[in-house]
């Protein structure tokens, strides 16, 4: 089984009501695979590019799910144990 599907089938088996939370692993190997091929093909620099800021675009906002994802956990944990780490 490729990564791909062991990872959206260990995603849906575990936390399924996170499933927007993980990196979008499809969609970014999508467009790798443009790039190489856009490389293979010779392909003038302004496809290339398009395709590249299209990546950087894209892991940019992966990124950011990420870190909003994780700020969120931390208030609902330190939040509701505020108190208790004070001590």
């Amino acid at each position: 089984m490729k990564l791909g599907k062991k990872l959206q089938q260990q995603i849906q088996d575990t936390l399924p009501g996170w499933h927007d939370k993980f990196l979008s692993y499809k969609d970014l190997k999508k467009i790798v695979r443009l790039i190489s091929s856009a490389s293979s093909m010779m392909e003038g620099p302004h496809e290339h590019g398009k395709t590249e800021e299209d990546f950087v675009y894209l892991l940019d906002n992966e990124i950011n799910k990420f870190n909003a994802f994780f700020m969120e956990q931390e208030e609902d944990f330190v939040i509701p144990h505020k108190g208790w780490l004070r001590s």
